[in-house]
């Protein structure tokens, strides 16, 4: 593989989680405007035993999980998955899945002020 090639193919990630983070972005201050119809509420697995990155974005701080050898990732995945894979918030936390489809990513969420 060229390495003209190798610097076109980070520039597209770069490119595609930009977008994938404005589209989470663009979520999130929809919900914030509309309101969470969505109790937050204890999920019924243990997200602690799920191995999380610290990472950061754009807009700050969230985390990620690639644990898929998990048996709680795996249940929070198919839990997301069956809700849309997007904006659900439990416990403080907000969740979503990756487009990539088995990466779930999690941020806390702040209070919302009118």
């Amino acid at each position: 593989m060229s390495e003209d090639f190798k610097i076109f193919l980070e520039d597209l990630k770069d490119y595609l989680n930009g977008q994938e983070a404005s589209l989470v972005k663009l979520k999130m201050q929809i919900e914030k405007i509309l309101g969470d119809a969505r109790p937050s509420k204890k999920l019924p697995f243990d997200v602690s035993k799920i191995q999380w990155q610290d990472r950061q974005g754009q807009k700050g701080k969230f985390q990620l999980s690639e644990d898929y050898d998990s048996l709680d990732h795996k249940a929070l995945l198919k839990y997301l998955n069956e809700r849309g894979g997007c904006c659900q918030t439990s416990e403080g936390w907000f969740y979503w899945v990756y487009p990539n489809g088995s990466t779930i990513a999690r941020k806390l969420r702040k209070a919302a002020h009118g």
